[in-house]
């Protein structure tokens, strides 16, 4: 057979093979199929169509893009081994800024306030010398004030806060605390050695004391209380401006309410020998005592809009927290004064009269007055992360508020001698009536421990 005819055989045989592989023409009979390649680079597709019994010549197509994995988002496991630590790896891209959606928080509070000022009340002096207890006779001694330090205040504190949404662009947060109302209590009992009055000025600028104990005259005691009490309650707005698990910064604002109520009073009990005392311009009766009640009590209400910010930053296990808020709003005042004196029969009968030393008709009552005033607080705070959704707390707060109306400021010396019942010209004076109602403001500072816990979800 003549070469080039033994060609064309060779390739209409193949040529065939491969169409049957294709589907175009039967396979003959024991022919062996070609296999599918078994690699193809990933760069090119190539085609293997065959064109009429013969492969095309390879050529290479449009590359095909590698595509990266799709990010999952979590964090990588903290080979130190704190699962639940937000703040690692440094790198959180396309983490949210919160970490968590709500938390529950509770807080045991210490703090101490600012020393309740105490007028000279309660006064002594050397009975054996001239102007004993009368002030600046050069023989007088305060025995309460100008302060009294009121001791630790013991209260608690709940917050209840959500996100609204992933980002941090808008939260919210319910706060509200109030502490057990504490004072101090003096009890006075007079001596021989230590006699007991309660000082005064006249209109008329004369000074002198009530007796309620000197040694020859009369025998009592006097009783000083005071007392504090503070609560307040705030309503806030929260913005997170920048949060990548590590740092956080937000931004508050809200409505703020802090209330402070407190007072003194004076408890004055004196047995006088017959001729030495007078209730109601007559002489005490033999056997009979005379009971006198002084009551100032104020009560300061701040409302007012705030605005402050938070920064957090976080540590493996730990937090530290730093926090700063001002506020400005109105102060409304309100003072009660009461009074009275009562004598008490040795028969056991009652006779009271309004009035007592400080607290006369002529300021008794209640008055209220507003101001314009300021709220500033700050706290800063360590924390130690427990669990994935628990943490405890310990930090240092500071609370200052201005124009609050202490009751110190409600107590004056000067007083109208014919409206106080055991004065013997009492009914009988005439001119201006003193004391009257006046505000004096200063300022107030509270401080102290916190010591809680943060449950989040």
């Amino acid at each position: 057979m003549p070469r080039t005819a033994l060609v064309l055989v060779l390739a209409a045989a193949f040529g065939g093979a491969v169409r049957a592989q294709d589907g175009q023409l039967p396979a003959p009979a024991g022919w062996p199929i070609a296999p599918e390649p078994a690699f193809v680079p990933a760069e090119y597709a190539w085609n293997f169509q065959p064109v009429g019994g013969w492969f095309e010549a390879p050529s290479p197509l449009a590359r095909v893009p590698q595509i990266a994995p799709p990010q999952t988002g979590g964090c990588e496991p903290d080979p130190r081994g704190f699962a639940f630590d937000p703040c690692f790896p440094h790198q959180r891209t396309g983490r949210p800024k919160v970490h968590n959606e709500a938390w529950v928080r509770g807080d045991w509070l210490s703090w101490s306030f600012r020393d309740l000022p105490v007028p000279p009340l309660v006064v002594t002096g050397d009975p054996t010398r001239a102007n004993a207890g009368i002030p600046g006779g050069g023989n007088e001694r305060a025995l309460v004030g100008p302060a009294r330090d009121l001791g630790q205040f013991n209260g608690a504190r709940l917050a209840f806060g959500t996100w609204f949404d992933p980002a941090g662009e808008l939260g919210a947060e319910l706060t509200g605390l109030v502490f057990a109302r504490n004072g101090t209590s003096d009890s006075f009992v007079g001596s021989a050695a230590r006699p007991l009055s309660v000082p005064v000025t006249g209109t008329n600028g004369v000074v002198g004391v009530y007796d309620f104990s000197f040694p020859g005259t009369t025998a009592g005691a006097l009783v000083l209380n005071t007392a504090s009490q503070l609560w307040g309650a705030e309503a806030n707005l929260l913005r997170r401006w920048y949060g990548d698990g590590c740092l956080s910064v937000d931004t508050i604002f809200g409505y703020r309410f802090v209330q402070l109520s407190e007072r003194i009073e004076l408890l004055g009990r004196a047995t006088p020998l017959p001729g030495n005392a007078t209730f109601g311009g007559a002489p005490v009766p033999a056997g009979a005592s005379v009971l006198t009640f002084d009551s100032f009590r104020t009560r300061t209400e701040f409302h007012g809009a705030q605005i402050g910010g938070r920064i957090e930053y976080r540590r493996d296990m730990f937090t530290l927290t730093a926090y700063g808020k001002g506020g400005a709003g109105a102060t409304v005042q309100t003072l009660r004064v009461a009074g009275n004196t009562t004598l008490l029969g040795a028969d056991g009968s009652r006779t009271v009269l309004p009035g007592g030393v400080r607290a006369l008709p002529s300021n008794m009552g209640r008055e209220t007055s507003t101001d314009f005033s300021l709220l500033g607080e700050t706290g800063i705070e360590i924390g130690l992360q427990v669990t994935k959704h628990a943490s405890l707390r310990v930090g240092y707060n500071l609370l200052y508020v201005t124009d609050v109306l202490r009751p110190a400021s409600a107590v004056s010396p000067v007083v109208s001698l014919g409206q106080v019942p055991i004065d013997p010209s009492f009914g009988t004076g005439t001119g201006p009536a003193r004391p009257v109602t006046v505000f004096r403001s200063a300022d107030f500072l509270a401080h102290g421990l916190t010591l809680g816990a943060v449950f989040d979800w």
